[in-house]
């Protein structure tokens, strides 16, 4: 086989919704893939579920135990064998024109290191609820601050010899915000990006999604942030970087002295004018701006009330 994409796709032993994701993929108008499925130490009756399927284009992958999301994508990173690598996630589903359309796409962009889309949720109820990601790279650059509204990883299809020339992988340490971290790197090696303005996946919503817990949500993407303030605020020293880290959780407690002191920096961070990865600069000032009123509104509250309160 020469497939042109290789369509990495995880599963561990979650199986309500396998069947459906499975065959969103063979299903595709788009034919000329492999599908990597990576078994992340998998029981015997999700195996099953594998072995059903007599399809010369499936390819699999075992790990011994469970290593976890960011260790099997990695898998699939290594051995994939098409110019493309797509992502996919075993309870979503690919919209049959998926791959075709952002084959296509790149091909006629060969300027552009990462594909996304527009999507729509699907809920427990069959409600589906459509969802824009930003268009341009400028866009999707700077909506990285906010960490999770740039580009959603199982819409992506990105250029296999990028990944292989920088050596890029997803970071396990990283268990919810490993895919933006993984982009933001892409973006420090000089990647662009590009979402279609069309749903092409139904994001499925259910209580055994991972970003359901907001459990260490700011810790990790204070993590990635730490890497993003460098790259768009040169000028801010490490302890300005550090208050403003402070001043973008949504569940830390807020001391006057210290929201006082991001405020101004906010106010520095926004008279930054220069993009130096292909930024808008616009965009970023937006996103602060909207920290900025967010902090703005708990003074208030702690001038009203007198103690510490959460944002």
């Amino acid at each position: 086989m020469n497939p042109k994409i290789s369509v990495i796709f995880p599963i561990s032993n979650r199986k309500e919704y396998l069947r459906e994701a499975i065959e969103s993929v063979l299903t595709q108008s788009f034919s000329n893939f492999e599908l990597l499925v990576i078994e992340d130490g998998i029981q015997q009756e999700v195996e099953a579920i594998i072995g059903s399927y007599r399809d010369e284009r499936i390819r699999t992958i075992k790990l011994p135990i469970n290593m976890g999301i960011s260790t099997a994508r990695n898998a699939g990173l290594l051995t994939a064998k098409a110019p493309y690598i797509a992502l996919m996630d075993s309870d979503d589903v690919a919209l049959h024109d998926r791959f075709k359309k952002q084959y296509a796409w790149m091909e006629c962009h060969p300027d552009v290191t990462v594909c996304g889309s527009n999507f729509c949720r699907l809920f427990s109820d069959g409600r589906r609820e459509a969802a824009c990601n930003p268009e341009l790279d400028g866009h999707i650059k700077s909506r990285m601050l906010i960490v999770d509204s740039a580009l959603l990883n199982p819409t992506a299809l990105f250029r296999t010899d990028f990944v292989r020339k920088f050596d890029l992988l997803y970071d396990a340490n990283l268990p919810r915000d490993n895919d933006h971290r993984f982009y933001v790197e892409v973006m420090r090696k000089g990647g662009t990006f590009y979402n279609i303005q069309e749903e092409l996946l139904l994001y499925r919503r259910h209580e055994g999604n991972a970003t359901n817990s907001s459990l260490g949500v700011d810790d990790e993407k204070t993590r990635v942030r730490e890497v993003l303030l460098p790259l768009f605020f040169p000028e801010l020293t490490g302890e300005e970087g550090r208050i403003l880290l402070k001043g973008f959780c949504e569940h830390s407690t807020v001391q006057i002295a210290d929201a006082y002191f991001c405020l101004f920096i906010m106010n520095k961070a926004m008279r930054e004018n220069r993009s130096f990865l292909g930024e808008d600069r616009e965009e970023i000032r937006n996103i602060v701006k909207y920290y900025g009123k967010r902090l703005a509104k708990s003074l208030d509250r702690l001038h009203t009330t007198g103690v510490p309160s959460h944002k």
